[in-house]
């Protein structure tokens, strides 16, 4: 891996005198800092969860978690899967974890357990592009402490899962130096499991136009950029193919993995949400806002009547998807102002006033403070420049996500994920350069 001019290496963790011994070979094992960051994100996510997070009962769960709950129980009755609007993933994991104990604190148990994977596998995507175990430590324990993290974590949504899946995914990805010695297979497998994540969560296939830039970023080379693309591009098509089949056949028209576009689109660009401003949802132990930024049902947009309504899924989603991008083009400058409230509530810059104390001191100041850590260590690290593009191009993954449906922090987490790693990676360097300096002096 090149490195810049006056860019220190990093150094492991520890100190000289902990070079020899089990003392030095415990603190510098990335295995066992793996275990005790992922301990500490299990205990942290299920310290809310009970305290907090976890639902009393189905009923108090909100639509898109009761969608998925009900589907694992439609599986396990052995109905059809309803193809078009969600993928399989999410739901057979919890129609798995249903065989096993039907009880909801027991599916919001072992989902939280999940969710928790997702340190330990930032520490280890840290550790193996900076070489650097302190950073990847320090990454692995601020994902296991991250206030949206641990609350996500406490819920039935798809984040639980997909998250972790990205994480590997990424995990796989060749050192920006090795793109051209990487085999076919691992572009392959690399493929195989985005694929995997996007059947969990069909945001993740909106990667796909992220990919050539990143591969562009990191190897420096068109060459090795288009192979990794398409073979990558080949593994992601194999893994989707067999759903993609079902569900094409089942609709009647070509779908990659979900037919909601038009739905995803219409809830966050329509007139009726320009007057919601001050619409409150109130939910069990906690509430939400829904305004300009946000995202409304099919049913409060505006743009079907009663008789459309009663339509097949798919003939809504293409009458939303046309009436949607009409009124975007009949109004250009509501659609451009809805856009930047969507990115304005995803970063969060808004509506502190409706948040709420607790949110605003564990979600809104925390991403805030962490995008300007991320912004200055862009601005002065050539290193962090040229080898962290798999971690930085996460804003401008997220950001696209937003405008296409709403500004939700659920979506921002693979995001979230990416500035820790860059602050940790930044703040680990820092400490070096200023413990070289007062070693020399």
């Amino acid at each position: 891996m090149t490195r810049a001019a006056g860019v220190p290496e990093p150094v492991a963790f520890g100190h000289p005198g902990m070079s020899s011994g089990w003392a030095g070979r415990y603190t510098r094992s990335p295995y066992i800092w793996a275990l005790a960051v992922f301990a500490l994100s299990v205990t942290a996510n299920l310290a809310f969860g009970i305290a907090s997070g976890f639902r009393s009962s189905v009923a108090m769960l909100d639509q898109d978690e009761l969608e998925y709950w009900r589907i694992a129980r439609a599986m396990l009755a052995g109905e059809a899967f309803p193809a078009g609007r969600r993928t399989p993933g999410f739901p057979a994991t919890i129609a798995v974890l249903q065989m096993i104990d039907p009880s909801i604190r027991f599916v919001s148990v072992v989902l939280s357990v999940l969710s928790a994977t997702a340190a330990p596998l930032l520490l280890a995507n840290v550790y193996r592009l900076s070489r650097s175990l302190p950073a990847g430590i320090l990454a692995g324990l601020l994902m296991a402490l991250w206030p949206s993290a641990i609350f996500f974590g406490a819920s039935l949504y798809s984040e639980t899962l997909a998250l972790p899946i990205f994480l590997l995914f990424l995990l796989l990805l060749p050192r920006p130096s090795a793109y051209a010695q990487a085999r076919a297979r691992r572009y392959l497998a690399i493929g195989a499991v985005l694929g995997i994540c996007a059947l969990v969560r069909p945001m993740y296939q909106l990667f796909l136009p992220i990919l050539p830039l990143l591969f562009l970023l990191d190897s420096r080379s068109i060459a090795a950029t288009v192979r990794a693309f398409l073979i990558t591009l080949a593994g992601f098509a194999l893994t989707v193919l067999p759903w993609s089949a079902y569900v094409t056949a089942q609709t009647g028209h070509f779908v990659l993995l979900s037919s909601n576009g038009g739905e995803t689109l219409s809830g966050g660009f329509n007139a009726n949400i320009l007057k919601m401003e001050n619409a409150t949802i109130d939910l069990e132990k906690r509430s939400a806002w829904v305004g300009p930024g946000k995202w409304i049902s099919v049913g409060e947009n505006g743009y079907l009547d009663a008789r459309e309504s009663a339509l097949s899924y798919e003939e809504q989603d293409r009458l939303l998807r046309t009436r949607t991008l009409a009124w975007m083009t009949g109004n250009p400058d509501l659609t451009v102002y809805l856009a930047v409230r969507k990115i304005a509530y995803l970063w969060g810059y808004y509506p502190w006033e409706r948040n709420g104390v607790a949110q605003v001191l564990f979600g809104n100041i925390p991403i805030i403070a962490l995008q300007l850590l991320c912004l200055a260590a862009l601005l002065r690290s050539p290193r962090i420049r040229r080898e962290c593009a798999r971690f930085y191009l996460l804003a401008l993954f997220v950001t696209g996500v937003a405008l296409i449906s709403w500004g939700s922090w659920r979506f921002r987490q693979p995001a979230d994920a990416g500035l820790i790693a860059i602050a940790a990676i930044a703040l680990s360097d820092r400490f070096v350069r200023k413990s070289r300096r007062g070693a020399a002096s």
